[in-house]
């Protein structure tokens, strides 16, 4: 098995599908922007990104301590999920209290700290995200870069990737809240590819939450 994946490592480095970058400026703006280099279907490709992208932002956070701020970020994220899938019509695009962070298109200053992520897709239909960025008050950083993220797809996603997104976060958080794990390494793979799935949760066979 071990075998087998380093061979894929070496032989398929996938299909760099995107960037995603997020920039902190002066005076509390920030500006989210997604860099695509192929896709045939950039809305529909956005949903993955974002899952994987806030699959990382939880598990940095695990790495630094910080388990109680993701806790708190996940609990939030649910309530949006929840309001943007309230309806029978179109989702409903809110607004979130981002407190002092206000989003920007453009800024001349050079920008305080950034992230920045590396989406790629592997032949078989597999994902996986490189990610860097500063160091240094992360349990603000962090949670504030996913969710500019997260507005910024309420902004501008359709009515069909906007819902199916919603529901992949919930599910996410369904992986996470039975297995408990998102501060373990596999589970940067493994929630996002379960919230992508249609596979269900046996509560039988996995621990409740805590």
């Amino acid at each position: 098995m071990i075998k087998r994946l380093l061979q894929r490592f070496h032989g398929d480095r996938g299909v760099h599908r995107a960037s995603v970058r997020i920039d902190f400026f002066p005076e509390g703006k920030v500006r989210p922007s997604i860099f695509w280099h192929r896709s045939q279907n950039q809305e529909n490709d956005t949903v993955p990104l974002v899952l994987y992208f806030y699959a990382r932002i939880l598990f940095e956070l695990a790495e630094l301590n910080d388990v109680r701020v993701a806790r708190e970020l996940m609990g939030f994220v649910t309530q949006v999920c929840e309001l943007v899938l309230a309806g029978e019509g179109p989702p409903s695009r809110i607004r979130l209290p981002l407190g002092d962070l206000n989003l920007t298109g453009e800024a001349s200053d050079q920008p305080l700290r950034s992230y920045q992520a590396e989406f790629y897709q592997f032949q078989d239909g597999n994902f996986r995200l490189d990610f860097q960025g500063s160091i240094g008050k992360e349990s603000f950083y962090l949670p504030g870069a996913f969710l500019v993220l997260l507005q910024s797809c309420l902004d501008n996603l359709g009515d069909e990737p906007l819902n199916l997104l919603a529901r992949n976060l919930t599910r996410l958080h369904d992986y996470y809240r039975y297995r408990r794990d998102f501060w373990e390494s596999s589970a940067l793979t493994a929630g996002p590819v379960f919230a992508l799935g249609k596979e269900e949760l046996r509560p039988g066979a996995t621990e409740p939450e805590v």
